[in-house]
């Protein structure tokens, strides 16, 4: 090739790239904001010694409360069951469980009511030997006023909505134990008239977990009410789903996970104002070990696809139990109205932070 074109065509390579670089600068300068929210400082810790630093089972959080019950079956309707605890440490009130007609009761869940009284769900031997699921709603005095028989549906996470109905996640089964087929795994009761509701079929939650058939148990999925809307995340398919108080449409999202390098949900919290928050760790409530960090849910009508937006501060990499970083964010309780509750490695109390968009932070 002739010198003097071959130099006309490197000149025209290099304008030529030159601009292509400028284009791909001028765009990035002009590309907006990556979406993320940034987790604030403390706002307040509160301890809770009797229940969050001996050797018992992790309790709830609902509405504002700390609650916990022991895991255990119960021979006596005046025995104290279910402890109250306000966002204040103080041990506000008791619980005594006991559904109408039953001899022998144990608890699997508690809650809080809108004003404050106690919700429990479990199971019952009843006074006739058979066996039942139930909800039980007490007063503020702790006494169990009104309860509703689940029969072979196992209650597992429970909420009050704003009609003071109760929903809950569980699992149908027999009295052996064996599935029940052709059921549904979200249900709406009313303490008056029993079943109002159901929603998701067992059968379309379901995934090979170490075994050749499919299953499914509720223990690692979560179930929220929210205003006007229940969130429900489902740990076996990897899906985000809400169901409508008023319609009663049920909208299902499957999670992107691949910024949680596909862990398991470890809490979930809907904040007064609609936002959706979940914690994330490689082996979900069972412990952090590798990444672990808070995100919120963004589910988008239209959208097969729900998006987890990590919050800014809380991601961190546990190794061997141990975090890199002190005081790095663990799990997350809960809501109180539209600051989220959650747990720090070096602190192991209850910590109120505000979750803010990072362009209103400095």
């Amino acid at each position: 090739m002739n010198k003097f074109p071959r130099r006309i065509c490197e000149i025209l390579f290099g304008t030529a790239s030159l601009l292509l670089l400028s284009a791909s600068t001028f765009a990035q300068s002009e590309a907006p904001a990556t979406e993320a929210n940034r987790i604030s400082e403390s706002v307040r810790s509160q301890s809770y010694p009797e229940i969050l630093y001996g050797h018992t089972i992790v309790p709830d959080w609902d509405r504002g409360y700390m609650i916990h019950h022991e895991i255990e079956r119960y021979n006596r309707p005046d025995q104290a069951m279910v402890v109250m605890y306000d966002a204040a440490g103080k041990r506000l009130r008791e619980g005594r469980i006991w559904p109408r007609g039953a001899g022998s009761v144990s608890i699997r869940r508690a809650a809080a009511t809108r004003d404050g009284a106690i919700l429990a769900a479990g199971g019952a031997i009843m006074q006739d030997g058979s066996i039942s699921g139930y909800i039980a709603k007490t007063d503020l005095g702790g006494d169990t006023i009104q309860s509703v028989a689940t029969g072979a549906f196992k209650p597992e996470q429970i909420c009050e909505a704003s009609d003071g109905t109760v929903w809950s996640l569980g699992k149908a089964g027999s009295a052996d134990g064996s599935p029940v087929p052709d059921t549904e795994v979200v249900r709406q009761y009313s303490f008056e008239k029993g079943l109002v509701h159901s929603f998701l079929p067992e059968i379309t939650v379901q995934a090979i977990m170490n075994s050749d058939r499919p299953w499914f148990t509720p223990f690692e999925s979560f179930l929220r009410c929210g205003n006007g809307r229940i969130s429900v995340y489902l740990s076996f398919t990897d899906e985000y789903a809400e169901i409508s108080t008023s319609s009663f449409e049920l909208k299902r999202w499957q999670l992107d996970e691949t910024v949680v390098q596909h862990g398991k949900a470890s809490g979930l919290a809907i904040t007064e104002d609609g936002r959706v928050y979940a914690s994330f760790s490689a082996h979900g409530m069972s412990g952090p070990s590798g990444l672990t960090g808070l995100y919120q849910v963004k589910a988008e009508s239209g959208s097969p696809v729900a998006r987890l937006i990590s919050v800014v501060g809380t991601i961190s990499y546990f190794k061997n139990g141990e975090p890199r970083l002190p005081g790095a964010f663990l799990h997350l309780w809960g809501a109180d109205s539209n600051q989220l509750v959650v747990g720090r490695v070096d602190q192991r109390d209850a910590s109120w932070v505000n979750v803010s968009p990072t362009s209103n932070l400095p």
